[in-house]
């Protein structure tokens, strides 16, 4: 009998590390790949996790996590926002030169695989960032805050004709941040409210509505045996 995958997912915040735990665990299973999320340690002496604060800090934490298990059954990857990417990731320079932001996510990804230089690794920074899976159905949002529906239609006919992954990476557009603006207390409740709204959209949609997204999945599956 095959040894199970197991993949740990690095991810910024707890809501990416809840909405990991609580869909994509679960559904990874069903290929034989154990998932195992990680929060970015930003603190070591002080223990604090969660935030990307500089690229040498979350790769010091990545290369950390990957010597520990040297097993070759053993992935890794990451869910990170492109929204406020430190500039010293790798790749920067030529992926900021680019007006498409699938072109320069893709540069970013591909440029970051290169430089951990470990077959094993499985770049994925998230477009733009965790709340633009929300907007592939902002009515788990408007299910879970109470009322919110002026705000949701008012957010709604602002982004109408945007992909989700398409909503930008401005101080004040991009998906957190307009959400934020019409919803103040959104900033409190992202993980309790963001991370549930966002499994309860389901993968399918998900995935349709985010190709980014979608082809990161198809290389985590591929990982694993197919489900029966």
């Amino acid at each position: 009998m095959s040894a199970w995958t197991r993949l740990y997912i690095t991810v910024e915040g707890h809501a990416e590390r809840k909405f990991a735990d609580d869909l994509l665990r679960p559904y990874f299973a069903a290929f034989e790949i154990d998932l195992r999320s990680c929060l970015v340690v930003t603190n070591r002496k002080l223990g604090k996790r969660g935030g990307v604060l500089s690229f040498p800090q979350f790769a010091g934490d990545l290369a950390r996590r990957m010597r520990e298990d040297r097993q070759p059954e053993a992935r890794f990857t990451t869910m990170i926002d492109l929204y406020a990417l430190p500039a010293e990731f790798p790749g920067w320079s030529e992926a900021r030169k680019l007006n498409a932001p699938e072109a320069r996510v893709g540069v970013l990804e591909a440029a970051w695989q290169q430089q951990v230089a470990d077959p094993r690794f499985i770049p994925h920074i998230q477009l733009h960032e965790f709340e633009a899976l929300l907007f592939c159905d902002l009515s788990q949002l408007r299910a879970r805050i109470a009322d919110s529906d002026r705000a949701i239609a008012t957010l709604q006919a602002e982004v109408a004709g945007l992909a989700p992954e398409r909503i930008d990476e401005g101080k004040t557009t991009a998906p957190s941040q307009r959400i934020i603006r019409h919803i103040p207390n959104y900033e409190d409740l992202k993980v309790r409210v963001g991370a549930p709204a966002a499994a309860a959209i389901g993968l399918p949609t998900l995935r349709a509505r985010c190709p980014h997204f979608a082809g990161w999945l198809r290389k985590l599956e591929a990982l694993g045996t197919t489900p029966h």
